[in-house]
């Protein structure tokens, strides 16, 4: 009887933390290089995007993010890359964006 509580608090606890995404790290964002890098390379890299739309002047937009929440929202992380592509499909520029829990 105890094992199953155990093993019921545990799968609470468990439900409790959500992640979604994947971790942008500092290294993939310092491999993005404008004018070189293309869109295939991004998204061999990070996957498909979570936002894909397109600018007035043509260019395009793809976005990725990860967010992690912890237990009862005791802590939180948030990433997010956008980047613009030309007509060409490399690299025109981009932005990254990073939120920590300030606790």
């Amino acid at each position: 009887m105890i094992k199953m509580l155990v093993i019921a608090a545990a799968m609470v606890l468990a439900a409790c933390a959500t992640t979604g995404g994947h971790p942008i790290s500092q290294q993939q964002i310092e491999a993005i290089k404008q004018g070189q890098t293309t869109r295939d390379d991004l998204l061999s890299v990070f996957g498909k995007p979570l936002v894909r739309s397109k600018n007035s002047d043509g260019t395009e937009v793809l976005a990725w993010g990860y967010a992690k929440v912890g237990f009862a929202g005791s802590s939180y992380e948030n990433q997010s890359l956008s980047v613009i592509f030309g007509p060409d499909g490399k690299v025109v520029s981009y932005t990254t964006s990073q939120i920590a829990n300030p606790y």
